[in-house]
């Protein structure tokens, strides 16, 4: 149950810590290693529904509704009042809160991996499953060649952690009278293309190797320059074993070729067509089964056949996240918005590429 005590002892202190810009909760925070809402719900617990999730609003809303801060609606207020008001340690989390919206409104990066670990490492030593062994048929304990193996082995290289982000310079003098809705926008842009960014990265790595795994195998055999509805049955069925394609990969141009294929816009043939000329949504197609993923900046007439639940682990070391000090101290003028991490290849036959 709610404890209004609670919650506004807590937010004496936001006041107290906004006047004064002092980035202490920011600071326990990352000693703690929970982001700032979470530390927020650890002193000032929301309810929960049986299910485990919060009912109604959670310690950072209730935080900006007692700061009088309003994102959205007609009475929405203006970024001003983060600044002049009681909320302003507020601003950075929601920064974050709304680019992390907008990382994940076009297309969810973490949709395409298999696992997501923590690792403060400066380099990880990645490992796979190498499968040889494992797709032959089971064995039998009375038989002399006994069961077959799967080994989990070190790759001979380290890979390094690499912090991605961006910078944003956001002028105080022209956003501090702008209605919040409206600066929600761009920040949920910013997320939209820091998402591309990785998604770009995640296609690099699954057709090239991560540095230690060797680069996807190619499986076309078609008419060179020409991507036919056999050649993405054929990638489909190049997947064996337990591993399936769940995702395809590629540039906008290669994504259109296969949604121009003439099963996909016979209407009779595929009931999909009705929802897209409806929606406009390019990912209601599931060609056999597939979601169709653009992937800005991929390499032309490189299509990448995905099985999204084996393929390709993300070890964090640092989770997105923004210069909390710079925002509360300088107003806006300049911070970045940054992640550190990197990715490794799980096992190998879970990518195949298709290179018409």
């Amino acid at each position: 149950m709610l404890d209004p005590t609670t919650t506004s002892a807590l937010a004496a202190r936001i006041a107290s810590d906004s006047r004064n810009k002092n980035v202490g909760l920011y600071s326990q925070a990352m000693e703690s290693e929970l982001s700032f809402s979470e530390l927020l719900e650890k002193l000032d617990p929301s309810p929960v529904d049986p299910d485990g999730n919060i009912s109604g609003q959670d310690a950072f809303e209730r935080q900006l509704s007692l700061a009088g801060i309003i994102t959205h609606g007609q009475r929405a207020t203006s970024l001003n009042q983060f600044v002049t008001g009681s909320g302003l340690i507020l601003l950075p989390e929601f920064i974050t809160r709304e680019i992390t919206a907008g990382y994940q409104m076009v297309q969810d990066p973490t949709e395409l991996l298999a696992a997501t670990v923590p690792d403060d490492s400066p380099v990880i030593k990645p490992i796979y499953m190498k499968t040889t062994e494992a797709r032959k048929s089971f064995g039998k304990r009375a038989e002399a060649a006994g069961f077959p193996v799967s080994k989990l082995l070190y790759r001979d290289k380290d890979i390094a952690m690499q912090d991605r982000g961006r910078q944003f310079d956001f002028s105080y003098q022209i956003l501090r009278n702008q209605r919040i809705p409206e600066f929600s926008a761009f920040l949920k842009f910013m997320g939209a293309q820091i998402a591309c960014d990785e998604l770009y990265e995640i296609y690099s790595i699954l057709l090239n190797g991560d540095g230690t795994s060797p680069a996807a195998v190619d499986v076309f055999t078609g008419t060179p320059a020409t991507l036919a509805y056999t050649d993405i049955v054929h990638l489909a069925m190049s997947f064996d074993g337990p591993t399936q394609m769940t995702h395809i990969l590629g540039l906008a141009a290669d994504i259109e070729v296969i949604l121009n294929l003439t099963p996909f816009t016979d209407a009779t043939a595929w009931r999909a067509t009705e929802l897209f000329a409806r929606t406009g949504d390019y990912q209601s197609f599931l060609p056999l089964h597939s979601k169709l993923v653009v992937v800005p900046g991929a390499t032309a007439t490189k299509v990448i056949g995905l099985d999204s639940r084996f393929a390709i682990k993300e070890t964090v070391a640092s989770p997105l996240m923004v210069e909390a000090e710079k925002i509360i101290t300088q107003k806006l003028e300049t911070a970045v918005i940054s992640k550190e991490a990197c990715y490794s290849i799980m096992i190998d036959e879970a990518r195949k590429l298709s290179d018409y």
